[in-house]
């Protein structure tokens, strides 16, 4: 004997909704900010909601009498049960007292059902004859997380509120405080703002001029300076080598030296007391990522729901891969459907992703080796897509008699801010990025006049 599946649906709840939305106004506000028209699992019920929606649009009231009048508008009349059902409906509204209970469970019927589409739709994808298997992974752990994300309510309000908040963002600007993540490096933090949230953070330059290290510094100060999820997914160095570095930077000791095991005398509880520190450090090392941008995507979409993720940083992306039959075309779409995806990573986590990026090699044949947007490897789609692109420049590189100490990082693409150059302190033995003070490498940004052009930054502060 074959049994019906099981539907999840709670009618007693949905009319007890439905009749305290017909017979008072209040209630039906108060409904309107928790239910979809979705999530009443019987055919009438959704037709009896969807018509108090159109009424509420076209500003008219809501009871049994309008209710049944857009019903027969919409010629939606004999969906709803008729008229009886309506009158019945609406007859049982005496006590709304449970009416939030009540909403509860209609929601949470709602949203079983939901899922269990969603599980169909998983289903049918991996049947499929030409099925990708990371790609119907990778849309599967999006679907879930879509379900899991909170539903979306009101903002309504006030003017003394409003008034507040602003208020209250003027402050950080005066105080020199920030709307997103610190980068730990003042000038930087000034001319960018900070990290923000949804925001796809570009740090591009040529091979040993310390792109990874000034990732890992940032990482290292966002999760101290937050408390959040910080992961770092490294596709070049390994987590020993990574958290060698971090313990450089903490000691300002040389890196070599420490690799090499060589402590000066008494340095043993320096040592001590910096790995403990470390060790506290919400920061999740990946020193084996995923290389599918999907892949990548479900990780992080995981993580996300174990805790809050202050931000994310990709060492680096062209390291990476595309997904389903973007591997058989050329690199360059390939580079460009894994920024997308970093994008929309960065979008739909609300957090700021920090990816870091090769140039090509043609800089090197130009006698000002300052790297260009032309000089992103492989891909165009990196400037579009990137929020923030951020080039990484040591003159000493490339000119043995230029300050080894001395570090640009160019901000050549903004969509909200100015582009222009921060100068660094640079501590090659550490690897260790610091805001430099010295007059003569001051920051020199730039910013659109009204006129048209581009005029000298005015100090904000």
């Amino acid at each position: 004997m074959n049994r019906q599946p099981y539907i999840p649906v709670d009618v007693a709840a949905e009319e007890g909704v439905l009749a305290a939305a017909i017979t008072s106004p209040e209630s039906y506000y108060d409904i309107r900010e928790r239910l979809r028209i979705e999530d009443f699992g019987t055919e009438a019920h959704r037709a009896i909601y969807a018509a108090m929606l159109d009424l509420e649009h076209a500003g008219r009231p809501i009871d049994c009498i309008t209710v049944v009048d857009e019903l027969r508008r919409g010629k939606n009349l004999t969906r709803a049960g008729g008229v009886e059902n309506v009158q019945r409906i609406a007859g049982t509204g005496k006590d709304a007292n449970n009416l939030g209970a009540w909403t509860d469970i209609v929601a949470e019927k709602g949203l079983l059902r939901r899922l269990l589409d969603a599980g169909r739709g998983i289903a049918g994808g991996a049947q499929k004859p030409d099925a990708d298997a990371a790609g119907e992974l990778e849309a599967a752990e999006q679907a879930v997380f879509e379900l899991g994300a909170k539903q979306q309510t009101s903002n309504l309000i006030s003017m003394p509120q409003a008034v507040a908040s602003t208020m209250k963002e003027l402050a950080k600007v005066r105080t020199h405080l920030l709307l997103g993540h610190s980068t730990g490096l003042r000038d930087l933090d000034r001319i960018t703002g900070g990290l923000q949230p949804g925001q796809l953070f570009i740090v591009a330059a040529r091979p040993g001029v310390g792109k990874s290290a000034l990732a890992l510094q940032i990482a290292r100060h966002v999760a101290e300076s937050t408390g959040l999820l910080v992961p770092f997914l490294s596709y070049e160095m390994s987590a020993n080598e990574l958290t060698m570095r971090m313990f450089a930077t903490a000691l300002s000791y040389d890196l070599h030296k420490l690799r090499q095991g060589e402590l000066i005398s008494g340095m043993e509880r320096d040592l001590a007391v910096a790995g403990e520190k470390i060790a506290s450090l919400p920061i999740m090392i990946d020193d084996n990522p995923p290389v599918g941008i999907g892949a990548v995507r479900s990780a992080m979409r995981r993580l996300a729901r174990r805790g809050e993720v202050g931000a994310i940083f990709v060492d680096y992306l062209q390291l990476m891969e595309g997904e389903g039959r973007m591997r058989e075309t050329n690199r360059v779409q390939e580079i460009a459907q894994i920024s997308r995806g970093l994008k929309r990573l960065a979008s739909e986590l609300q957090v700021p992703i920090v990816a870091l990026s090769q140039l090509n090699r043609g800089l090197e044949g130009r006698p000002n080796k300052r790297p260009m947007l032309s000089d992103l490897r492989e891909s165009g789609s990196l400037e579009q897509d990137a929020s923030v692109v951020a080039f990484l420049y040591r003159d000493s590189v490339y000119n043995p008699v230029a300050d080894p100490t001395l570090a640009e990082c160019i901000i050549a693409k903004q969509r909200n801010g100015p582009s222009g150059t921060v100068f660094l302190n640079y501590n090659q033995t550490c690897a260790k990025f610091e805001t430099t003070d010295r007059v003569a490498d001051a920051p020199t940004f730039s910013e659109p006049s009204r006129l048209g052009g581009f005029g000298a930054l005015r100090e904000p502060f």
